[in-house]
């Protein structure tokens, strides 16, 4: 998927005969199950198809002979094929269901586990409506093209091929009568096809388009509200909608077309069977014209179904290629052969480190820093200096555009992704609670923790009497990102789990930001106990919790313009003097 937002169509792509080939890697081991299908489906079919020959016999032979014992034979005969034919094709179906069950796990099981792998800055520049429609109704279209569209193909294939043989086998005339205006229906078939393609293109863009707009504002509906910008979002929404609409409307005509033509032909090649039957071709028995005519139908519904078949087809296909789309979405960030996987002790150094997340806009240039084992480090700098990204390069959230950033010496890119990140944690400003316990969500760092673990953390993070007070203690359920409780709370949670994980690096990015002052100061009492013996950075607004560092430095201008001590730098009376004074008020 390209980068776009939401009144934005995305690209349409050719179909390719690939994908289409690549499809059937999702029916890998289900294969037996869908042939087992098929064999009772092609013998419902033949059960079917004994009806009518049956039905000509008895018109022409037995009826006129009166023989009531064979008559009762050839009708108990239908009623057992017929019954048959339903049993047969119940049972296939419930292969089939089953199947296309799996399938749809399959599919979405690879788009998740690929989406996890993928880049911030995939997710940083495409709706993320647009990309949960992939994995939920695109999924299920394309698992259900699989497992019902294609064998459904397939049988009435044969089962066209199993009417003629019973139609030539009863009367040659009126067969080849039936396969003349099939001639006339597929010419018009073969017109509508591309041009339905091409609707249905755009008819998914306009849904997608409704459902990343839908989800941005869900997320942002309390933004909305202190707006007052309801009428101004469902003027969007009603403006978004109504372009899907309007191409549903006109897509529906060429739906509408293939499914009249297919009936109106069925129609007259049965009337005309009846004409032919008694005034052309007189020699034909009346049991042979209603055979013929029962004949008829039965090879037009399939052709019928086909048509049907193929316009579902079409519109699965765009699905298809959308799911290949974000499948082939490139990891921009992965482990090379043979990574390093050992423990890291936790020295940092940035090797003339250049970055930027749109081109032509540098945010760090040629950015150079050591910091040793166990240290504890400050970045401050103005909103946007880029001390953030900073943070996000070190547990490779981002790839650097030049230079090398190491870990104890070794490139970060070629360190394993899962070590680098057992031994990094990161707790951000805007962190996210999951919906199910507090303890549950600090375990999220650490699922084989004991509760024991989660209580002592809490503990010396000053925050354990505090979830005690709540009703269900750390049993208390958390709803839509902990909106139950306030921000500070939030925050204090999110970083009880980072700590819970004991990561050999720590980096906190204004990890007290929300919290009241009061609060802040019992809360760094026991932060200072956590981050001995670890690596630690800290990216703070407020400077008066960072004197305690080994060393500050100052972002500015895509670089670090100072670095030292709290005391060295108030000496210095540079950068960070200014922004401490602006602090604490003594500039007029």
């Amino acid at each position: 998927m390209r980068v776009n937002k939401y009144d934005e169509d995305e690209k349409n792509t050719k179909f390719s005969f690939s994908n289409l080939v690549r499809m059937f890697k999702f029916l890998d081991g289900h294969y037996k199950a869908l042939i087992i299908s098929l064999i009772l489906n092609f013998l419902a079919s033949i059960s079917y198809l004994l009806v009518p020959k049956t039905v000509n016999y008895v018109i022409d032979h037995t009826i006129p002979s009166n023989n009531v014992k064979e008559l009762l034979i050839f009708t108990i005969f239908i009623f057992v094929m017929i019954v048959l034919a339903i049993l047969l094709r119940k049972i296939s179906y419930e292969y089939v269901i089953k199947v296309k069950r799996l399938v749809s796990y399959n599919m979405r099981n690879e788009m998740f586990i690929h989406l996890q792998q993928l880049p911030n800055t995939y997710f940083d520049t495409r709706p993320h409506g647009k990309i949960l429609t992939r994995l939920t109704s695109y999924a299920d279209d394309v698992s259900n093209m699989i497992c019902d569209r294609l064998l459904e193909a397939v049988i009435e294939l044969f089962n066209i091929v199993f009417v003629l043989i019973f139609m030539f086998t009863t009367n040659i005339s009126l067969t080849l009568v039936t396969l003349s205006f099939t001639i006339v229906f597929f010419i018009i078939f073969f017109i509508l096809t591309p041009i339905r393609r091409k609707k249905q293109q755009l008819l998914n863009n306009k849904l997608s388009n409704v459902n990343a707009y839908v989800s941005e504002s869900i997320n942002g509906m309390q933004v909305t509200q202190s707006f007052n910008r309801e009428e101004k979002n469902k003027d969007i929404y009603y403006k978004l909608d109504l372009e899907r609409r309007d191409t549903m409307k006109y897509l529906q005509k060429y739906w509408n077309s293939g499914w009249a033509i297919g009936e109106s032909t069925a129609s007259i090649v049965e009337i005309v069977i009846y004409l032919c039957g008694i005034s052309i071709f007189s020699n034909a028995s009346i049991g042979t014209i209603i055979a013929m005519a029962s004949y008829s139908s039965q090879f037009w519904n399939p052709i019928r179904n086909i048509n049907n078949v193929y316009v579902e087809m079409i519109d699965s296909f765009t699905y298809l290629e959308r799911i290949f789309e974000l499948l082939d979405e490139p990891l921009i960030i992965e482990n090379k052969q043979n990574a390093y996987n050992s423990n890291i002790k936790g020295e940092i150094e940035f090797k003339n480190v250049s970055f930027s997340y749109v081109k032509n806009r540098t945010i760090l240039d040629n950015l150079s820093f050591k910091i040793k084992e166990n240290e504890r480090i400050a970045l401050v700098g103005e909103t946007g200096s880029g001390k953030t990204t900073i943070a996000s390069l070190i547990n490779r959230y981002y790839d650097t555009n030049s230079g090398q950033i190491l870990i104890d010496g070794i490139n970060i890119k070629d360190i394993d992704l899962y070590i680098l990140r057992k031994n990094i944690n990161m707790m951000l400003q805007d962190n996210y609670l999951f919906t199910r316990s507090i303890m549950d969500n600090i375990k999220f760092s650490s699922p084989n923790a004991s509760n024991k673990d989660v209580i002592n953390i809490c503990k010396r993070l000053k925050i354990h009497e505090w979830i005690l007070s709540l009703k269900d203690g750390y049993n208390t359920i958390l709803y839509n990102n902990g909106k139950n409780i306030s921000t500070g709370q939030r925050q204090l949670i999110c970083f009880a789990r980072v700590m819970l994980a004991n990561p050999k690096i720590l980096i906190l990015d204004e990890a007290t930001s929300n919290v009241d002052l009061k609060t802040e100061l019992t809360v760094i009492k026991g932060i200072n106990e956590v981050l001995s013996g670890r690596t630690s950075i800290v990216i703070a607004h407020r400077l008066s919790t960072i004197k305690g560092c080994d060393k500050i430095f100052f972002i500015k201008d895509k670089n670090i313009s100072e670095i030292g001590t709290h005391k060295e730098l108030m000496n210095k009376k540079g950068d960070y003097y200014k922004l401490y004074q602006a602090q604490i008020g003594t500039i007029k």
